[in-house]
């Protein structure tokens, strides 16, 4: 309980206009709900609410209220001093309606279940959408779905949707959208499908605008119209021209082309360090092709294709931006003349 206490104080100095929610439903914990849906329905617009780590689901939400959803990130057991408790926060399907614009949705484990949009301003940061199976975290990913506002085809499609920083997602977006960014992720396709299935891991429509740089894009086919794509690195798969702009891409094929600053045919064993946590596993190793070949990269200011460089650089393990406790050790028995004593350990994540 300690830990918890200790860590709303600092939250709350870095978040005093908004209420600050605890969901948590381990055995013996003291929270204020412990599922999703119930801390949505109490919180009021503008309100947080911290997911803590658990070996349970939270189970499904449905969101008429502008939120801000923080867990604790995930792969927390393979990063050193990441976090006191290693659990991640699971939760199951969710569903952004018309009020809810304006959410923001940081460190969860959505575990291989999906998100649908149906409302404008939402920024997906962070997050784990894959479960893993057959030793590979990346076997079933979760599914993005960028939808009509409203969820009503005569209205428009959603618009101004940050997609950034999460592990092991597909995208969908082929209702007319329009100021969709996609930036520093790991996106797949369900590893049953093979290699090179020709389903889309980023699917667009005809009137759906996007920016599409610095991701990871693992398996299956990009299938997009008339967006800009630049700094990404393709392992398998294959993308579909469809008058976008794409230039400084890395292919593992002839996916992208040699024109433009694209490379082809590019041993991914070049590229990536390979190891650490399945997220570490994509840092570039010394001397990778992908160092410096970004879009505008200089001497002075270079820039690197993948994750780990742009302007939203991919976090380790989902950690958000806030301060983190990775130590905490308590005296467990005092008195009046003997106080407790309580040794914690806290660093700051930036990003």
């Amino acid at each position: 309980m300690k830990v918890f206490a200790f860590f709303l104080v600092l939250f709350t100095a870095v978040n005093a206009e908004a209420k600050i929610w605890r969901v948590n439903n381990n055995v013996g914990i003291a929270a204020d709900f412990t599922t999703l849906q119930l801390a949505h329905n109490a919180a009021a617009a503008g309100d947080t609410i911290y997911l803590e780590g658990s070996t349970n689901h939270y189970g499904t939400l449905t969101a008429t209220k502008q939120l801000t959803i923080i867990g604790p990130g995930y792969f927390l057991d393979m990063i050193p001093n990441s976090q006191v408790g290693l659990q991640s926060a699971k939760v199951e399907n969710m569903t952004l309606n018309v009020g809810a614009a304006g959410t923001v949705i940081m460190g969860v484990d959505f575990y291989g279940n999906s998100l649908t949009i149906n409302c404008n301003d939402v920024t997906i940061r962070k997050n784990k959408f894959s479960s893993p199976a057959s030793n590979d975290p990346l076997y079933w990913p979760g599914t993005i779905t960028l939808n009509y506002v409203n969820n009503n085809s005569n209205n428009p499609g959603v618009s101004n949707i940050i997609i950034a920083q999460n592990f092991g997602v597909t995208i969908s977006a082929t209702k007319p959208s329009n100021n969709i960014l996609i930036t520093n992720n790991i996106i797949t396709y369900a590893a049953n499908h093979g290699e090179n299935t020709t389903s889309a891991c980023i699917d667009g429509g005809q009137n759906t605008v996007m920016l599409i740089q610095n991701n990871i894009i693992r398996r299956a086919r990009v299938n997009v119209f008339g967006s800009t794509i630049t700094n990404n690195i393709m392992v398998a798969g294959s993308f579909i021209p469809n008058n976008n702009l794409y230039s400084n891409n890395i292919g593992s094929g002839t996916q992208f082309g040699t024109e433009n600053g694209n490379q082809s045919n590019v041993a991914m064993t070049t590229v990536f360090a390979g190891t650490g946590a399945p997220d570490e596993a994509y840092r570039l190793k010394p001397g990778s092709p992908a160092i410096g070949a970004g879009y505008g990269s200089t001497a002075s200011n270079p820039i690197d294709c993948g994750i780990y460089s742009g302007s939203l650089p991919y976090v380790v393990a989902g950690l958000v931006n806030m301060p983190v406790i990775y130590f905490f050790n308590n005296q467990p028995i005092g008195s009046n003349t003997d106080p407790i004593k309580v040794n914690v350990k806290v660093r700051a994540v930036g990003n």
